[in-house]
């Protein structure tokens, strides 16, 4: 059995699409990852003043830039989350 051009040409295809399927995976799971750890939807659920203690930390360490260095990454990717 012969590989001609088209044989190639529809190989190198295949493996472009899956690895572009691949990436945007990796990023969609990454994104999803940084709304966890930035509790996206705690924010989104509170209208106003935040009254939970932790939360207010997060925001303040958020605001001012000095949160840890995966939540920098994080607002760096994802934005703020309020």
């Amino acid at each position: 059995m012969q590989f001609g051009r088209k044989d190639v040409i529809g190989a190198a295809c295949a493996v472009v699409s899956i690895g572009l399927v691949a990436w945007l995976a990796h990023e969609s799971l990454a994104s999803a990852d940084c709304r966890d750890l930035l509790r996206w939807h705690d924010f989104a659920s509170v209208e106003g003043d935040v009254a939970d203690p932790e939360l207010e930390a997060l925001k303040s360490r958020l605001e001012t830039g000095q949160g840890s260095e995966a939540e920098k990454a994080c607002v760096g990717r994802v934005g703020l989350p309020f």
